[in-house]
Order: structure tokens, then sequence, then C-alpha cells
């Protein structure tokens, strides 16, 4: 798979996400971990528990951070931007309406 296509994915699913994840960040990542380990096998749980753990510990929202963690895994640096602007963008512009 080329890097452009990795990072449609990315685009693809983290806006999806951004739209349909409602119920705070623990719904959010159970519906992380269900596309990004059950279903697409980008990272085994081992990882993803690890980043869980990482998350945990720094302040912030832990579902942002786990998307960017997660692009960032797949796509690199570019992948990091996509998958945090893709999730981020549609609650802005929900709330902004």
């Amino acid at each position: 798979m080329t890097q452009t296509n990795k990072l449609i994915e990315i685009f693809k699913l983290f806006f999806k996400l951004g739209i349909v994840a409602f119920g705070g960040p623990a719904a959010h990542i159970a519906m992380i971990h269900k596309e990004v380990v059950d279903e697409r096998k980008w990272m085994d749980e081992e990882h993803f528990l690890d980043l869980v753990g990482a998350t945990s510990l720094i302040p912030g929202p832990n579902s942002t951070e786990m998307v960017i963690h997660c692009g960032y895994q797949r796509g690199g640096i570019i992948g990091l931007f996509i998958s945090g602007l893709s999730f981020i963008m549609p609650a802005c512009v929900l709330t902004g309406i």
C-alpha cells in the first residue's frame, strides 16, 4: 500500500469516527480499538494498550491523543496531523453551527 493510500485510509477512518463517535473518551477508545486492532489490524492488542496507558499519563483528551498516536503509527508525521485534524474538525464544525 502506498503512503498516499495509507493517508487516505487514515483520513476516512478518523473523519468517520469524528462524526459518529459520541459517548465520551471511553466510548471513543472502544471504537478506535475495534477499528484499529480488530478490523484493520494496524497494531496488536499489546501495543494499543501501551498507547492507552501512555495517554492516561498525559493531560488532555485521551481519545484525541489515541487518534493521533494511531495516525502516527500508520502514516508517520503526516498521518499524525491528518488523523488529528480529521477527528477534531467534525466536532468543531458541529459546535460552530
